[in-house]
């Protein structure tokens, strides 16, 4: 993803929540004729006229305008920047706060391939700048140039071709900068002549290293994952099959991890209502449901296109945000557990009589937007498709498809809001309501340190170096399922609990099932987790260094982490190629190196777009990629995992870390049209897609994609060898 134009990645401004109305409006009144962009389109839009700076010009061209297939051709940009004022460096992908760098989104090369990287016309100036407190700036004045070449594929159709980049960059003079700007180049115009080109030019194409966008190379059947998402293709089948396929998401985003932490919280609060107005919670139950069904639709929609398709997954990741999460999920924790009470500012309540109503309101929404950032975490496969349409400037499918999503998930959480009203009819229902209390309290807390492991991950910690690690956060989850079961079965009492308690069947069973759960999970924090469907379901959240508490007894790990290896480079291109993990079989960390063992070794490519706080890259990792059926598979790939949120390389600096995962996430989003973790993806030895599949498979699954993807990795290595001897 790229930054916007004020602010870091995934920042939302203030209100967004109202916008669930204008979502809701557009859901009405859009024609089902709305058809999907045919086009490429830039990653993000380009900046508004305010923005953009009259003080520079941008032009593009292509040497030779004229060339045959094997040929390679010199993509040019210029920069013409009036006097006063400077331009600064290219970087592959520049970070900082706000962008100074100068880079570029190729979002059509129109079938070409890149051949290396972008190269500057000449050195840049050199010294320091006053605008950034003399810091040391490489920058351009008057005039700059930089050029890419490319090659047109072997075998390409004669015919013109049509080359569109946006530049993204900022100016800047000596006392003041203009706001970063990102800018669509006029389109340059290619044609490809009859015959047969290449000699020299090909085979320094052929020495190059390079990262093409695989599928945008040979259009045919191999391809076509590359240029729709699976939800588009769904699209384009009609709006049942649309509607079918998005609720079908919507159910399988109900066993997921992400949604969980909110199960407690919606308890508990229609609990506190459901005392507040004597269990007349009815409308406040439909309320959230509808809240959850518009928040999630608003602002995965308006998100998406005014920022950029991975903005949701990186405001899920937010460190700040996760923090006041954990504060929040921790503050009604020991709320509910008698401490205190948690009650909202005197100014969003009303004086008169409906003030208790109108809090509950806003409470409502409140919990509706933290489902639905929370859940983007998931980056569930319907919803990824559909915000990477939002975000290409589409609106009417990933409306209708987000609000059937959210329908479906929603649902479940209506029932849950329902229920302390039904517990509030039964016999006893002061004592009932106490133990859920709580028991929804303890809960609350242990979910708590989840959030507060991902907000230290985004501030800088490296999963195995968390205070919040896996054996502190499962620790405590033992702890409190213990804690839990004793409780009910009424071996200890709090100060509001009833003199007498009696323990009936309910509690009894409840009890000892806390008390099961309890057991269940302690054998993992000794290096032997249990091996059960329910574990697996345990390992999707908790936090990313789970792996690390499967070692072998006696072992002490030796076997399971074989091949693993911890980078020592302070150099991000270095860094990635040390850096190595072990799901089943060994994972590389650079793409870049994957291409050079998969050129070298014939072998196709599996790329894992994957993440730190995915919960389903988790249970995938631990449940899937390590069956033996399933690593005789992998083995037959090169494999690499890119991760799209944060990193994981210890020697490198944040800021380093958040350069590479947007690297990923641009990468992702040009291979696959997708922002869904994780992602699967297949690729010919030569970077070209064989076939793509996302978010958590059955072994039986991914296993049929495995061998999918080797079969027609061999079928068209047959089909490229007769074509080279058509006598064989």
């Amino acid at each position: 993803m790229s930054q916007n134009s004020f602010g870091r990645p995934g920042q939302i401004r203030p209100g967004l929540a109202v916008s669930t109305l204008f979502a809701l409006s557009l859901f009405a009144t859009l024609p089902p004729s709305v058809a999907l962009a045919a086009d490429p389109q830039p990653t993000r839009k380009d900046s508004s006229a305010f923005i953009k700076p009259k003080e520079v010009v941008l032009s593009a061209s292509v040497d030779p305008a004229e060339a045959k297939a094997g040929d390679v051709v010199t993509y040019t940009v210029t920069a013409k920047v009036a006097p006063g004022w400077h331009i600064y460096q290219y970087k592959a992908n520049p970070k900082g706060d706000p962008t100074r760098d100068t880079y570029f989104d190729f979002f059509d090369p129109a079938g070409l391939k890149p051949v290396g990287d972008w190269t500057a016309a000449k050195k840049p100036i050199r010294k320091a700048e006053p605008a950034f407190n003399n810091e040391i700036l490489e920058f351009y004045e008057n005039e700059a140039k930089w050029s890419l070449k490319l090659q047109i594929p072997p075998g390409t159709a004669p015919g013109p071709k049509i080359l569109r980049s946006q530049a993204i960059f900022q100016i800047c003079d000596a006392s003041s900068c203009k706001p970063p700007a990102r800018s669509t180049l006029p389109d340059v115009s290619l044609t490809v002549l009859a015959g047969v080109g290449g000699g020299t030019n090909a085979s320094a194409a052929a020495s190059a290293v390079s990262t093409p966008p695989a599928g945008s190379e040979e259009k045919g059947a191999a391809d076509e994952a590359a240029l729709t998402s699976e939800v588009a293709q769904k699209a384009q089948q009609g709006l049942l099959s649309f509607l079918l396929f998005s609720a079908g998401g919507g159910l399988l985003a109900l066993v997921m991890p992400c949604v969980w932490p909110m199960i407690p919280i919606t308890v508990n609060f229609f609990v506190k209502q459901g005392n507040k107005n004597k269990g007349k919670t009815t409308g406040l139950a439909i309320a959230y449901c509808l809240a959850i069904i518009g928040v999630f639709t608003s602002v995965g929609v308006l998100v998406s296109f005014f920022f950029s398709a991975t903005a949701l997954q990186n405001l899920a990741n937010n460190p700040w945000l996760n923090t006041f999460v954990a504060l929040l999920f921790l503050a009604f924790g020991l709320s509910l557990l008698g401490l205190f009470e948690v009650r909202l500012p005197n100014f969003l309540l009303n004086a008169s009589a409906k003030g208790e109503g109108r809090g509950g309101m806003i409470g409502v929404m409140f919990m509706a937007l933290t489902l639905t950032i929370t859940s983007f975490t998931c980056t569930f496969p319907v919803v990824g498709g559909l915000i990477v349409m939002a975000a290409n400037g589409e609106f009417f499918y990933p409306i209708v498809g987000l609000a059937t999503f959210s329908s479906v998930l929603a649902f479940p959480f209506f029932l849950l809001a329902l229920a302390p009203g039904l517990v509030s009819k039964m016999p006893k229902s002061g004592d009932w309501m106490n133990s859920v209390k709580v028991v929804g309290g303890l809960i609350e807390v242990g979910a708590a340190l989840k959030f507060m492991n991902t907000a230290e991950i985004g501030f800088g910690a490296v999963p195995e170096d968390a205070w919040f690690d896996a054996s502190l956060v499962l620790s405590a989850w033992v702890g409190i399922a213990a804690v839990c079961g004793l409780y009910l079965l009424g071996l200890f009492r709090t100060d509001h609990d009833h003199d007498e308690v009696k323990i009936g069947p309910g509690r009894l069973l409840i009890g000892s099932l806390f008390l099961a759960l309890a057991l269940f999970m302690a054998p993992a924090l000794f290096g032997t987790p249990p091996k059960s469907r329910l574990w697996d379901l345990v390992v999707g959240i908790l936090p990313a260094d789970v792996g690390d508490l499967d070692r072998p007894a006696g072992a002490g790990g030796p076997v399971a982490n074989e091949g693993k290896s911890k980078a020592t480079s302070n150099d991000p291109a270095t860094a990635e190629r040390e850096e190595k993990s072990v799901h089943g079989v060994v994972w590389g960390m650079s793409y870049d190196a994957a291409l050079e063992e998969a050129k070298a070794s014939n072998k196709p490519i599996l790329i894992d777009f994957t993440g730190v706080n995915c919960a389903n890259c988790r249970t995938m990792e631990q449940t899937v990629l390590n069956r033996n059926e399933i690593t005789g598979l992998l083995s037959e790939f090169v494999t690499v995992q890119l991760y799209t949120d944060y990193v994981p390389i210890g020697s490198l600096t944040k800021e380093q870390r958040e350069a590479l995962a947007e690297k990923n996430q641009l990468l992702q989003i040009d291979l696959t049209k997708e922002a869904t973790n994780p992602f699967y993806v297949a690729l010919t030895p030569d970077g070209r897609l064989i076939q793509a599949i996302g978010g958590y498979r059955t072994p039986a699954v991914f296993s049929e994609f495995l061998n999918g993807a080797l079969t027609k990795n061999k079928d068209q290595d047959k089909a490229k060898v007769a074509q080279a001897d058509p006598a064989h």
